[in-house]
């Protein structure tokens, strides 16, 4: 069996990127960054830093690093917090400080994201005092409907939008209506950039998917073989759901057994 490269972060111009190991040899490690610039790096300072798990998509140090920037103490967040955040989660910080005499608190939404500008950064939306109104339901450029704010707030829905930078650079979004903040919130939509089990997605399948719409669509294995999945999108934790397809089929063709019992009875009398 092809032993896998070994993947990295490094940090090169106060960015951190992933790079791709080629060689090791007196404490300093050969690598390969996405942009296809080779260098080396000591293995042991602190810009190097080895990726942990498939799911990992920063790098601890970049985490801690953001973090301070928000005055959020990494060492009082727990380890599996930490986890999550590395690997792109959202969370929920809740703290308390001392202001004028009094113990105020501070409540907000963390998330680390890529900015192709800016490279990683922690997003941060602070809670509302109060809850969002239709009035000042906006982003990136673009103001809900009445429509809109009904299914997000009211249904709960994710709904797709059409949002734009100030120099009129389109791109559609993602957003929905979050209690914890009571804010909208508006996450990446898929297109034909986002993979899929290593295959990128057709248009029609991204569009599909960022209506919420549930798609057959067939997972290839070198191990199990091609078979098809019943496949959807959760925005709010940015992660595809499966489900085998003979498996939801079976659970629609059960029968209750009552029921079953009782239609047999039926029979026998006729």
């Amino acid at each position: 069996m092809e032993k896998q490269a070994q993947q990295v972060f490094v940090k090169v111009n106060q960015r951190w990127q992933r790079a791709t190991v080629t060689g090791e040899k007196d404490g300093k490690v050969s690598v390969v960054n996405n942009e296809g610039q080779s260098f080396k790096v000591p293995k042991k300072k602190k810009y190097y830093e080895p990726i942990e798990s498939k799911d990992q998509k920063f790098a601890y140090k970049d985490l801690e690093e953001q973090l301070k920037g928000h005055y959020i103490s990494y060492k009082k967040i727990l380890p599996n917090v930490r986890t999550n955040l590395t690997e792109g989660q959202e969370h929920f910080h809740e703290s308390t400080y001392i202001s004028e005499g009094e113990l105020k608190e501070s409540a907000k939404m963390i998330q680390m994201v890529y900015d192709r500008n800016l490279g990683t950064r922690l997003d941060v939306q602070y809670r509302r005092n109060e809850k969002v109104t239709l009035d000042e339901a906006w982003a990136y450029n673009h103001s809900f409907s009445a429509d809109e704010f009904e299914r997000m707030v009211d249904k709960k829905e994710f709904v797709l939008f059409q949002g734009s930078t100030n120099d009129g650079e389109v791109f559609q979004k993602l957003a929905y209506y979050e209690p914890k903040v009571q804010d909208i919130r508006t996450k990446p939509a898929l297109s034909t950039n986002t993979y899929f089990y290593g295959v990128k997605l057709t248009a029609k399948q991204a569009d599909a998917l960022n209506r919420g719409q549930e798609l057959e669509m067939v997972i290839k294995s070198k191990v199990h073989g091609n078979k098809p999945y019943l496949v959807s999108w959760s925005p709010r934790r940015q992660t595809f759901i499966t489900k085998k397809v003979d498996l939801e089929k079976a659970k629609k063709l059960e029968v209750n057994p009552g029921e079953k019992k009782k239609s047999r009875g039926r029979g026998m009398k006729v």
